[in-house]
Order: C-alpha cells, then sequence, then structure tokens
C-alpha cells in the first residue's frame, strides 16, 4: 500500500476540486454502496465503466490516470457520500476480483472520514491525497462527521509495463 499526499499539482487539483461541487455535476443516487440492500447510500458518478468511458468529464480523471503509469482502466468512479452523525463503515470489499489490477482511492477533500483496509489501517480523507494498493485487499469508506460531504475518486485499473 502506498500513500501518497500532494499527488496532483494545484492546477489540475483546483480544476477537478471545482468541478465535483459544481451545481451542474451529475451526481446519480445509489440505494446502497459496497453490496445490494447494505443499508446505506451514496450518490456517484461513473466516468469509466468496463473499460468504457461514458462521462463527458473524463478528461478530468487523465492527470491522475497519467500519475498512476495506469494502461487497461477497468473502472474510475467518484462516490458522495454526505455527513452522518458517527462515523459509520461500509462493508468490506474488493472493487474487482482482476489478477494484478490495482485500486487508488484519490481524495478530493479533507474530511474526518477515511478509507479502512481488512488490517485495521485507517487512511484519512484528506484533499490531494491518494491511496494505491492491490485490489484483491479488502476495504471500506468511513463516513465523516465533520463535513457536509465525502468525495473519494474510485480507480480500477492495470499498470503500464515498465
Amino acid at each position: 500500500m502506498n500513500v501518497i499526499d500532494n499527488f496532483l499539482d494545484d492546477k489540475n487539483f483546483i480544476k477537478l476540486s471545482k468541478i465535483l461541487i459544481d451545481t451542474k455535476f451529475p451526481w446519480y443516487f445509489n440505494n446502497s454502496k459496497s453490496e445490494n440492500n447494505d443499508g446505506d447510500f451514496q450518490f456517484t458518478h461513473a466516468f469509466v465503466h468496463e473499460k468504457k468511458i461514458l462521462s463527458p468529464y473524463w478528461s478530468y480523471m487523465v492527470p491522475i490516470l497519467e500519475k498512476l503509469n495506469a494502461g487497461v482502466i477497468l473502472r474510475v468512479k467518484a462516490n458522495l457520500t454526505t455527513k452522518k452523525e458517527m462515523n459509520l463503515k461500509s462493508e468490506m470489499h474488493v472493487d474487482t476480483r482482476e489478477s494484478n489490477s490495482k485500486t487508488a482511492v484519490y481524495y478530493p477533500n479533507t474530511n474526518n472520514g477515511g478509507t479502512l483496509m481488512l488490517n485495521g489501517k485507517k487512511i484519512s480523507s484528506r484533499a490531494n491525497r491518494i491511496v494505491i494498493f492491490d485490489s484483491h485487499q479488502k476495504h471500506c469508506g468511513v463516513h465523516c462527521t465533520d463535513e457536509n460531504i465525502r468525495l473519494v475518486i474510485n480507480l480500477n485499473y492495470f499498470e503500464k509495463n515498465k
């Protein structure tokens, strides 16, 4: 697992952060997070699903993917969760079962939520931070209590051959 602060340069970080909170950015309601009927909800925006570009906002993901040295892109999805009374966590899960794939979680905003790994390590949500790990590692999101929203961008990909 690798945690990198100040992942994007200021220009790309500000551009991405602004578009995600713009009133015209399309967020879609999902009545579950990790598993169907898990009792939780979130808003999502799919940039890439099953290796297909779905979003006109795709270009905002390119600086992240380039820095990750991403080759084949399986999925890129932004998640927006709302403030809760407690730092509740979602179900432990893996994003994909594709062998040798990577998962990266990018945090556009700072809040007291985070990502919890199966081994108990919590990566705090800090603006412009990314955590990168092998996709087979179970993890879950932790809701925030101190901000109205918690944003993450979930990226699943294969690295380019070096």
